[in-house]
């Protein structure tokens, strides 16, 4: 199901595709109530998802990895045809292959079912204007299977990006 949002001026045009209507509309409802974020459209599949990035062209797509049709597949394919089209993953799956899997197929975000509504409008943001957010525990449990995966216990190496505080809060988790 696609909707015609009307844009309000600078808000982010975001859709949601979840195949649970009453977690979706959930979203929806705590989405629009943000003035700066204008939802355009939702659906239910993998198929609809990929619809929907080819025909509004939401800034954000908030995506359940276990739609049928599978939800990493569809990102995929949105990368492929719409790579302006940022994906964040929102799912219940704390699973570290999965979290692996959305990223390297592209997920600028990867946040679990369970997070508030302000903490989504700000991952939402976040993502929008470039960066990447994957919620930390999850964070800490992938750079861990790094590690080992690796055989490397040095974060420098694996994330070159982080400050030296950074790296002393990932080494203390």
């Amino acid at each position: 199901m696609m909707l015609d949002g009307q844009n309000t001026q600078g808000a982010v045009r975001l859709a949601v595709v979840d195949d649970h209507p009453l977690f979706r509309d959930g979203v929806i409802a705590s989405l629009s109530a943000d003035k700066s974020i204008d939802i355009v459209g939702q659906g239910a599949t993998a198929e609809q998802a990929v619809q929907i990035s080819q025909d509004l062209l939401p800034d954000i797509l908030l995506l359940d990895i276990s739609i049928p049709g599978d939800g990493i597949a569809a990102m995929r394919e949105i990368n492929r045809l719409c790579p302006f089209v940022k994906v964040i993953m929102l799912t219940a799956s704390e699973d570290e292959q999965n979290v692996s899997a959305a990223l390297e197929a592209g997920a600028r975000g990867y946040i679990l079912k369970g997070v508030g509504a302000q903490e989504l409008v700000r991952t939402v943001h976040a993502v929008n204007h470039g960066e990447s957010y994957v919620t930390p525990q999850l964070a800490a449990r992938l750079l861990t299977m790094m590690r080992t995966a690796k055989g490397a216990p040095n974060v420098q190496e694996d994330l070159p990006g982080l400050t030296r505080r950074e790296e002393q809060i990932l080494d203390a988790v």
